[in-house]
């Protein structure tokens, strides 16, 4: 924003409050101080004679003469995304801090192998990796885009489909020698098993296509954890069954630490991995220039 008292920049301000809902998110938003926030918005209710917002110290609420005005400034905010992106369109180099969110077990295996070419095509831009399995706020936590396995329940946000994780079922040769071996998925209940779990999902509900046709058993077992890469240790240690994504088992099962178990039985799609950004009509050429990138690099390793 170029000028604080602009009275264009002042609705777009406006809009910006109302969509993050506090003076302190718009402010860590913009990349300014609350106080300054507060100012433009008391300079904007001055100029158009009203308040806009009513606020306490606990929340805010729009003033009936506000609710009328949000509709307009909305608009003009949009807008001025709009210049921003031709803007950036004329520009010849993608630039800034790209900050992308993803779990730690697909950043490690996916992504970062496929990111040096990322840096190599577009020297300008500083990337911020986040490997993390908890979910994020994008709009709160400023993340340009997260790679995300599994449903997304939140609607205001923009997803596009990369692939599906690739499940394979497994177990040490220890365990197996001490617990015998399934002979059909419906066997699993009798066995311990290790699956992913944090406070959002848990991962216990396998489904498999067989000679059966699908199937779906509930599993149990003496391990949740909420890394991938400790499941596969814990494995390898021999404390139960496991199912997930083979990309995390290369080593392991070469070496023969882990052994694929029930062949006549497959993982059935169920997990899908996506690409996920903040609701924009225009995004930063920095996102838009990541997005075709994975598009053509991570999208087919990670797709059937």
């Amino acid at each position: 924003m170029a000028k604080h008292d602009d009275p264009l920049t002042g609705m777009a301000l406006f809009a910006c409050i109302v969509r993050l809902g506090s003076l302190t998110a718009a402010a860590d938003y913009l990349g300014q101080s609350r106080s300054s926030v507060s100012k433009q918005l008391k300079n904007l209710e001055e100029r158009l004679g009203a308040r806009l917002l009513q606020r306490t110290t606990r929340r805010q609420s729009l003033t009936q003469v506000g609710s009328e005005i949000l509709v307009e400034a909305e608009k003009i905010e949009q807008a001025l995304l709009a210049v921003e992106n031709i803007r950036d369109t004329h520009q010849n180099d993608v630039r800034g801090c790209l900050k992308i969110s993803c779990s730690s077990s697909l950043g490690r295996t996916q992504l970062l192998p496929i990111l040096c070419e990322f840096s190599k095509q577009y020297p300008l831009v500083e990337i911020n990796l986040q490997l993390e399995d908890r979910l994020v706020d994008l709009v709160e936590e400023k993340v340009d885009v997260a790679i995300r396995g599994g449903f997304l329940p939140d609607s205001s946000l923009i997803a596009r489909k990369l692939g599906y994780f690739r499940g394979e079922i497994c177990a040490s040769p220890s365990y197996l020698e001490k617990a015998g071996r399934p002979k059909s998925v419906l066997d699993l209940v009798n066995f311990d098993c290790l699956y992913y779990a944090n406070s959002k999902t848990k991962m216990d509900l396998w489904h498999f296509e067989g000679p059966e046709g699908e199937t779906s058993v509930r599993v149990k077992g003496p391990l949740l954890v909420n890394d991938a890469k400790a499941l596969v240790e814990a494995a390898v240690a021999g404390l139960g069954i496991l199912l997930i994504d083979k990309t995390m088992l290369e080593v392991e099962l070469e070496t023969g630490k882990l052994e694929k178990i029930l062949p006549n039985y497959h993982p059935i799609h169920d997990h899908p991995i996506y690409a996920v950004y903040p609701a924009r009509e225009f995004l930063p050429a920095k996102t838009r220039a990541f997005l075709s990138f994975i598009d053509i690099h991570l999208k087919p390793r990670i797709s059937q």
